[in-house]
């Protein structure tokens, strides 16, 4: 109980903490009182939210604007330069709840309804009254990011836009590809004459600890060696993105990169247009997308069919939507 109670006082010391160092200065420099975002999620969550700041940013002309989301993510905001400010504050419930009247406004992003079939983007909107928005917000990189990019790819002699990039997770296991479908995937590749396979991301998740994980065979290995910006960058340069449900999925949609989602758990109705989830590999399984609709199985913990809906999309499959896009 004590604990419970030390615990409970730091964050409402934290939540003052950050009323006195972020939102009371705001108010003595400006006069106004700041208006805050908040996703405190995965970056493709946050990619999904621009759309709707963009317009809730005409409701308060004038104002001070601040995104809070997790310091991984923080580039995010930062490269769609939709605010001022930048924070990254884990008890954002709190300010919500007991300082919202310091605030010109405060848009909490939630996942909205699960049995309400919209895109991520268009969810996010509907959760304010911004109408008419579904789309993916297009994102230039910075040429300096993909620079940094080409300077990666030439010393593991990768040719920039001859190159698949590909991502396996660590992610939730409910949404990983099995390894040994991803092994065989690049294989078959490979015998098509793709031989140049990057293998993008980090060897931890963002409620995962850090976790031992080995690259698939045949690719060139760039887990834990870039950061956001530059992974960002790879994937602009690629010629294909191949992922499970994931951030970098998202990255390849908004930079305009060609790309292959496989999904089982999520589906991709729930995230991208009609015109992105195209040639996305999805199960067939009847149990498929339990982790929206099924809000009593706790998906994210366990699985009762054994992660099934990943198990039976072949890499045979894959490989076929992947030489189609290839092609086009």
């Amino acid at each position: 109980m004590a604990s419970t109670l030390t615990k409970l006082m730091a964050r409402h010391w934290a939540a003052l903490g950050y009323v006195l160092g972020v939102i009371v200065p705001v108010i003595v420099r400006t006069g106004r009182r700041p208006v805050i975002f908040s996703r405190d999620t995965g970056m493709g969550d946050i990619i999904c939210t621009i759309p709707a700041t963009r317009e809730l940013k005409l409701r308060h002309p004038g104002a001070c604007f601040i995104y809070n989301c997790r310091r991984d993510f923080v580039a995010i905001p930062q490269l769609y330069g939709v605010v001022d400010r930048i924070t990254s504050f884990e008890h954002m419930a709190l300010i919500g709840h007991w300082y919202r009247f310091l605030t010109a406004g405060f848009y909490p992003f939630s996942h909205g309804d699960p049995l309400v079939v919209r895109t991520a983007v268009k969810n996010f909107c509907d959760q304010f009254n911004v109408p008419g928005l579904a789309e993916h917000p297009p994102l230039n990189l910075p040429e300096a990011w993909k620079a940094r990019a080409k300077k990666t790819l030439e010393e593991n002699r990768i040719d920039p836009g001859l190159f698949i990039t590909i991502h396996a997770g660590p992610t939730l296991p409910v949404k990983e590809y099995p390894r040994k479908y991803w092994a065989r995937l690049v294989a078959l590749l490979r015998e098509h004459g793709f031989t140049q396979i990057v293998q993008l991301g980090a060897s931890h998740h963002l409620t995962l600890d850090k976790i031992a994980f080995d690259p698939v065979p045949g690719v060139v290995s760039l887990i834990d060696k870039l950061s956001l910006e530059e992974s960002m960058g790879v994937i602009s340069l690629a010629r294909l993105h191949i992922g499970v449900d994931s951030g970098l999925l998202h990255v390849a949609v908004v930079v305009g990169t060609p790309a292959i989602g496989i999904f089982g758990c999520t589906l991709p109705e729930f995230l991208f247009t009609e015109k992105y989830r195209r040639p996305f590999v999805v199960s067939q399984v009847e149990c498929r997308g339990c982790g929206h609709w099924n809000a009593a199985t706790p998906y994210t913990t366990n699985c009762p069919n054994n992660i099934r809906c990943m198990q039976e999309i072949s890499p045979e499959e894959v490989l076929q939507a992947c030489l189609k896009k290839l092609a086009a």
